[in-house]
């Protein structure tokens, strides 16, 4: 099993480096069609200050200089934006393949998680409880816990924190209601 997580990870790797390798030359060929954009503008306003629009031969051979260059354009920005939109897509789906490698295949492997807990029994409350704090933590932090400390730390913030507000509501609201009582 433990050669088979290595394999796949060494893969996804691979793929990931040659997909941003591959986005990486298309952010340069983006960088050129932006450059065209930028050209055909300065022409168009090339085109303007010389008062080229207003006299309907030049007005005729701009239109076909613009058009030109528009469909250079078009046939370069088409076939980018549908390698990058790949490119992308090959990186979300190894992102996922990473994320069932890793973290899912840590989760099911772990003691807690191959045993069904009896929700009944304060023990398997706790277990439960722990597991789900435990998710909680990698999904906030990106990383599994170092200690069973730091996952308690990490709760006992945020109890704090929740209970902090909840109280700090709980007093200005009172605090209203009672005026609103008192008043009618």
């Amino acid at each position: 099993m433990q050669q088979h997580v290595q394999h796949t990870l060494e893969t996804v790797v691979q793929e990931n480096s040659h997909s941003i390798y591959g986005l990486s030359a298309q952010m340069i060929q983006l960088e050129v069609v932006q450059g065209a954009v930028a050209k055909l503008l300065e022409r168009i306003d090339d085109f303007v200050h010389k008062g080229w629009h207003e006299n309907s031969g030049m007005t005729y051979m701009s239109i076909l200089q613009i058009q030109d260059t528009v469909r250079l354009i078009d046939m370069a920005f088409h076939p980018l934006f549908k390698n990058i939109t790949e490119e992308v897509n090959t990186l979300n789906s190894h992102s996922e393949e990473l994320y069932q490698t890793v973290i899912k295949s840590e989760l099911e492997q772990s003691p807690d998680a191959a045993t069904k807990f009896d929700n009944n029994s304060k023990e398997g409350w706790n277990a439960y409880t722990m597991e789900g704090n435990i998710k909680t933590f990698i999904k906030e932090f990106g990383r599994g816990p170092d200690s069973f400390e730091e996952v308690l730390t990490y709760i006992t913030e945020t109890v704090v924190k929740v209970v902090g507000k909840g109280e700090e509501h709980k007093k200005a609201t009172t605090g209203t209601v009672t005026k609103e009582n008192i008043e009618n």
